[in-house]
């Protein structure tokens, strides 16, 4: 089994909560995790890879470089977490990678990113601090 490298949206709430349930889940260390919106580190872990397609999904990248994003970026990680091997197997399934696909693509589509955030809740910029700008 191989190691990956995560690379997520370090300013979506969401996001983070989700490093920090796969960090539990990840007993084997078989992940590593990186916030892509650092432009020096996405260029070492990933080169070519442009900050707008990583705040449109995650990337997974592999030891050798490849890289899968998105619900195959899941899968990817699947096979190296334990607790998510039942994904591994089912999720490349037709009919799952379809389903699994779309939710994943409606769910990072409908995050919240701007305003204020914390780990807890994205609060919407204010009507007048978006006049000012």
């Amino acid at each position: 089994m191989g190691r990956y490298t995560v690379l997520y949206d370090g300013g979506c709430p969401m996001c983070r909560r989700t490093v920090r349930v796969l960090r539990r889940l990840d007993w084997l260390h078989r992940l590593t995790f990186v916030d892509a919106t650092d432009a020096d580190v996405r260029a070492r872990v990933a080169p070519g890879l442009t900050e707008a397609e990583v705040l449109v999904e995650m990337y997974v990248v592999s030891e050798t470089g490849a890289r899968a994003g998105g619900y195959a970026g899941y899968l990817w990680i699947a096979r190296v977490v334990p607790l998510m091997w039942p994904m591994a197997l089912l999720g490349p399934l037709p009919g799952v990678w379809h389903l699994g696909d779309a939710i994943y693509r409606q769910v990072a589509a409908n995050r919240v990113r701007r305003g204020r955030c914390t780990d807890e809740v994205c609060a919407p910029v204010a009507p007048s601090s978006r006049a000012a700008r």
